[in-house]
């Protein structure tokens, strides 16, 4: 159980720990009331997010609480990580006497295999359904394996969650927002997220969101399956928010633009898009821990994308924090001088902004041996830093198209790459085990390769060939849709072994920005 405090706060000043105050006393009693409903739910999914995180993060929990009260570094570093494993740092242990962390976390036996649980699903056909859900733990039961629905094995949880959504809905004066708000209860208690997630993209005109659930699935790196459970309670800025309007009628015009083959291509005419800028006042459970998402698109349902659409969220305080006391320095240091000042917040939110509109598109079933599976199970341990890789390239491929229909003023190209480029560096950063950074140091590698990306090895700056580095984006977007839409992991492997690693240049610049934190954390201060 033993760390030592100074090993805590090296591994601390990766983090720039960022007060993110609100006051909400303004609030009228009923909107006070909703909001408390909705703390609660937060928090109650975050105890969920405790239990998959791995087999040993609750009972280490409650012997620090009991070991080392108060403000002690060790408990507190072990809180923001979710556990004993340090996610910044590939998921290593940080405390002495912890096992490895096993790759499926909480969601499997800590000793089960890849080939154990295929050997099983060969042996019995009729499990696959359940053991493949998103939304189901697996258990050794009497020399077997067996599936255990989510609304089943966090019963003392989602049950009072799902009270709490309700009595929120019933404080609600927005009904679009009540309706998702009951549908949501409804889907916690089912493990049926459909209408819920309809429910939520067509909400409209609401001063207050929440995301709640399980979503996304990179903490399953055994099988790129399960969902961890998260939850962000929001304050939409309904200004912002209507600016970003203007993007819904190019979703299928971007889809169609995209550089792989067309019979693979999804329509997306008749798919409602939504578009959200919040300020979060808590966030728990996959949302706490380890790196901070600034923006999501979802929900990551394939029926849900193909039959409904999608919603994109960005979080505005977040967003700010990262820019200014990441990407901004790191710039400044590591981009060519002419081009770093070409780095700017509004070039980075455009790029953000393409990148979760980018998750929108793109295949949502690889088509494998005459059939179509969801592209996670396809692509399996390489699904989630291959479906970062696409939003990224997919992205900035849009971006190029935008330009050319005059919906984003072309002299602000130069910004979008510069500020990319200075991102590309503080997510690389974040290591290899981490999907984000995997993609940004494959597409890194493959610029550099290619043209698209140059490096001064007399001042150690990196800068952009604007002549060559559409050319790359669209050859890796072709590359990487395709992989997606045939489920071609051995692709994806030759991709990872070719350009997965870092050179010697690179690393001697990243040494320079060691100063500079990895990520910023938010710390809440709620003003009632």
């Amino acid at each position: 159980m033993k760390s030592s405090v100074s090993e805590i706060e090296a591994r601390m000043k990766k983090y720039a720990l960022t007060p993110m105050e609100l006051d909400l006393g303004g609030l009228e009693e009923g909107e006070r009331a909703l909001l408390g409903e909705l703390l609660n739910a937060a928090r109650l999914a975050d105890e969920i997010f405790w239990r998959q995180t791995s087999h040993v993060a609750v009972p280490l929990r409650e012997k620090l609480e009991a070991e080392r009260p108060g403000d002690d570094p060790v408990r507190r570093f072990f809180m923001m990580q979710g556990g004993p494993y340090d996610r910044l740092d590939h998921d290593a242990a940080f405390m002495e006497g912890v096992p490895p962390k096993p790759p499926g976390a909480g969601f499997y036996p800590d000793d089960l295999t890849e080939e154990e649980l295929h050997r099983w699903l060969d042996g019995h056909p009729e499990d696959r359904e359940a053991f493949l859900s998103p939304y189901t733990v697996i258990r050794r039961t009497n020399g077997g394996l067996t599936a255990v629905p989510y609304h089943e094995a966090y019963a003392e949880f989602v049950v009072p969650l799902a009270r709490s959504l309700r009595r929120a809905a019933d404080l609600a004066a927005n009904g679009s927002f009540a309706r998702y708000l009951r549908a949501k209860a409804d889907a916690v208690l089912t493990d049926e997220y459909f209408e819920a997630d309809k429910a939520w993209i067509e909400m409209s005109s609401s001063r207050f969101d929440i995301i709640i659930g399980p979503f996304e699935v990179y903490k399953d790196e055994l099988m790129n399956i399960k969902a961890a459970y998260e939850a962000s309670v929001e304050i939409v800025d309904e200004e912002e928010s209507g600016r970003l309007e203007v993007y819904k009628g190019y979703i299928a015009d971007l889809e169609a633009d995209l550089p792989y083959d067309d019979r693979f291509k999804p329509h997306k005419s008749e798919l409602t898009t939504n578009f959200t800028i919040v300020r979060d006042i808590y966030r728990g459970g996959d949302l706490r821990v380890g790196y901070q998402a600034i923006a999501c698109n979802l929900p990551n349902d394939p029926r849900v994308h193909t039959e409904v659409g999608d919603k994109k969220t960005f979080w505005k305080n977040m967003f700010e924090a990262r820019v200014n006391k990441v990407i901004l320095p790191i710039s400044r240091a590591l981009v060519s001088e002419r081009l770093a000042e070409h780095a700017t917040p509004q070039g980075f939110f455009n790029f953000v902004l393409l990148h979760e509109m980018a998750h929108g598109l793109g295949p949502r079933y690889s088509e494998v041996g005459g059939g179509r599976i969801p592209v996670n199970q396809a692509l399996k341990a390489h699904y989630t830093w291959i479906e970062e890789h696409k939003a990224d390239m997919a992205g900035l491929h849009g971006l190029a198209h935008l330009v050319e229909l005059g919906v984003i003023d072309a002299s602000l190209t130069v910004e979008h790459y510069a500020s990319y480029l200075g991102g590309l560096f503080r997510t690389i950063r974040m290591g290899t085990g981490e999907a984000h950074g995997l993609a940004a140091l494959v597409e890194l590698n493959y610029m550099l390769e290619n043209g698209g990306v140059t490096y001064d090895g007399a001042s150690g700056r990196y800068a952009v060939d604007l002549d060559v580095l559409p050319a790359n984006i669209s050859e890796l977007a072709r590359q990487v849709l395709t992989i997606q839409a045939t489920g071609d992991f051995a692709a994806a492997q030759g991709l990872k072994d070719r350009y997965g690693s870092k050179g010697p240049e690179l690393e001697a610049a990243l040494a320079r920005v060691a100063s500079v934190p990895v990520d910023p954390v938010p710390v809440y201060s709620i003003v009632w």
